[in-house]
C-alpha cells in the first residue's frame, strides 16, 4: 500500500469516525477505488486508536471524573452498553466480516440515512410534547462536569444502544450515528457525549481481538501508518467538537442527504461506470 493512500485512510477516518456517514464505510470504498486487497482489518483498527485517543484527549475531564467514580452510573451504563454490543458482535461476526468487501455498502450507507432522518423525527416529536407538557426537553447538554456520572438513561436504553452500537460493526452503517441517534430517541442529555465515551472500550476490545486472531498490516510501510495516525487523530479532535457543537442545534438529517447521494453513485458506479 502506498504511503499516500495510506495517508488518505488517516484523514478519511479522522474526519468520518466522528461524523455519522460511516468511517468503516468510507475505508472500505477507499480500498475498493484503489484496489486494495486487505486480508486484515489491523490497519483500519490503528486508525481507530488514532481516533480514540483523540476521544481521551478531548473528554479527559470527563473521564478523569467517571474514573474517580467507578460505581456510578454512567460507568454501569457503558458496561451494559458494551456487553451487549460485544454479544451482538461475536454472534454475527461471521457475516460481518463477509461485509467487508463492500459489495453491499450503498444499502447501508442508505439505511444509515434512513436511521439519521428517523431519529430527527422521532427526537423532534419528542422535544414538540416535551414543551405541550411545560417540562424541559432532556436533550440539554450536561450542565456541569460532574452531571457525567449520572446520565439519563436506564439499562434497558443503554442495552438498546449497545444492540446499536453492534449492528454499525457492518460496514456502511455508522457506529457515532446509529448510538447518538438511538440515544437522542431514548432521551439521552447528551447524546454526542454518550455516543463517543462507548466507543472507548469497543475499540480497545476491536484491536485486543484482532491481534488474538494474529492480524497483521502486511508489507505497509510502518512510517507512512504512523504519519497516518497522527493525522488521524488530530482531525479526530477537530470533528469531535464539530459534531458536539453540531448536534446541540442541527439536525443529522443533513448527512442523509450525503449518504443517499453516495449510494445512488456507488448503485450507478456498478451498473454503468465500472469506475472501481
Amino acid at each position: 500500500m502506498s504511503f499516500l493512500v495510506v495517508i488518505l485512510l488517516g484523514i478519511i477516518q479522522g474526519l468520518t469516525e466522528f461524523l455519522p456517514v460511516s468511517s468503516s464505510g468510507h475505508i472500505v470504498l477507499i480500498y475498493n477505488i484503489f484496489g486494495i486487497e486487505l486480508d486484515s482489518k489491523l490497519l483500519s483498527i490503528l486508525l481507530h486508536v488514532a481516533t480514540l485517543f483523540s476521544v481521551l484527549i478531548y473528554y479527559r475531564k470527563q473521564i478523569v471524573i467517571l474514573i474517580k467514580n467507578p460505581l456510578c452510573q454512567t460507568n454501569k451504563k457503558i458496561i451494559s452498553t458494551t456487553i451487549t454490543t460485544c454479544i451482538i458482535v461475536v454472534i454475527f461476526k461471521p457475516i460481518i466480516d463477509k461485509l467487508f468487501s463492500g459489495q453491499y455498502l450503498f444499502i447501508f450507507f442508505t439505511l444509515t440515512a434512513i436511521i439519521l432522518f428517523v431519529s430527527d423525527y422521532l427526537s423532534e416529536k419528542h422535544d414538540l410534547m416535551s414543551i405541550t407538557n411545560n417540562t424541559k426537553p432532556i436533550t440539554q447538554k450536561f450542565e456541569r462536569l460532574e452531571d457525567i456520572t449520572d446520565i439519563n438513561l436506564n439499562y434497558k436504553q443503554a442495552m438498546i444502544i449497545g444492540i446499536a452500537q453492534g449492528i454499525a460493526c457492518i460496514p456502511g452503517i455508522s457506529r457515532s450515528g446509529s448510538t447518538i441517534a438511538t440515544a437522542k430517541i431514548c432521551g439521552v442529555k447528551d447524546s454526542a457525549t454518550y455516543s463517543f465515551l462507548i466507543s472507548i472500550p469497543i475499540i480497545i476490545a476491536s484491536l485486543l481481538l484482532e491481534i488474538i486472531d494474529g492480524g497483521s498490516i502486511g508489507n505497509t510501510n510502518i512510517f507512512a501508518i504512523i504519519i497516518s495516525m497522527v493525522i488521524c487523530f488530530v482531525i479526530g479532535i477537530l470533528s469531535i467538537k464539530t459534531m458536539t457543537s453540531f448536534v446541540k442545534n442541527n439536525k443529522l438529517t443533513i448527512f442523509s442527504y450525503y449518504l443517499i447521494i453516495l449510494s445512488a453513485f456507488l448503485i450507478l458506479n456498478d451498473m454503468f461506470f465500472k469506475l472501481f
